[in-house]
């Protein structure tokens, strides 16, 4: 199966930006951006990477020169997924990753996606928790290409997806504030 790689990057982080005054995907982590670790990661999964983020991003955009770029209006959660599939529609299937979660290790990747040779939905599971990212089988390109606004696949996800096992704790944590960046040292 041919699985493309989605990172979703077009939101605006507010909540961030009103402690820390800058973009979440931008803050330093360890000497990078935070984004440039998502990025790092899911590059080495060896998946094909495609990045959704606002055509206004520019600092965004230089992060992404291992990835194709697709530009999306909306912030919005379900807009960025229906952007970003329809930009890979000829795959078939697709990871649906965050990135806001530099800690997703290529491992995680390669998990998920293989796992969708059995299952049309996957999700990982860490210490009975669902984690990112969620995987999705060619028969949902459909309901995924029809996403709007900041509504994602939830339903879908929670009663279809089979849930994978894996010891990645990285699958779990997400950069939402600026005190979530401390989360380097459970990964150092």
């Amino acid at each position: 199966m041919k699985i493309a790689l989605v990172v979703l990057a077009a939101g605006l982080s507010r909540r961030f930006r009103q402690q820390a005054g800058e973009h979440k995907l931008l803050a330093d982590l360890e000497g990078k951006p935070v984004l440039q670790h998502t990025l790092e990661q899911a590059a080495a999964s060896g998946l094909d990477l495609f990045v959704v983020t606002r055509p206004e991003a520019s600092a965004i955009h230089k992060l992404c020169t291992q990835a194709n770029l697709v530009l999306c209006d909306s912030g919005g959660l379900g807009e960025s997924i229906a952007a970003g599939v329809h930009a890979s529609r000829d795959y078939d299937g697709w990871l649906i990753a965050l990135g806001d979660m530099p800690f997703v290790t290529p491992e995680s990747y390669r998990a998920v996606s293989a796992a969708l040779a059995d299952a049309p939905i996957v999700r990982p599971w860490i210490d009975g928790r669902p984690g990112h990212p969620v995987g999705f089988q060619r028969q949902y390109y459909p309901m995924l290409n029809a996403l709007q606004g900041d509504a994602g696949p939830q339903a879908a996800v929670k009663s279809l997806a089979i849930r994978l096992p894996l010891y990645d704790r990285g699958c779990l944590c997400d950069i939402d504030l600026p005190a979530d960046l401390q989360l380097i040292k459970e990964f150092s």
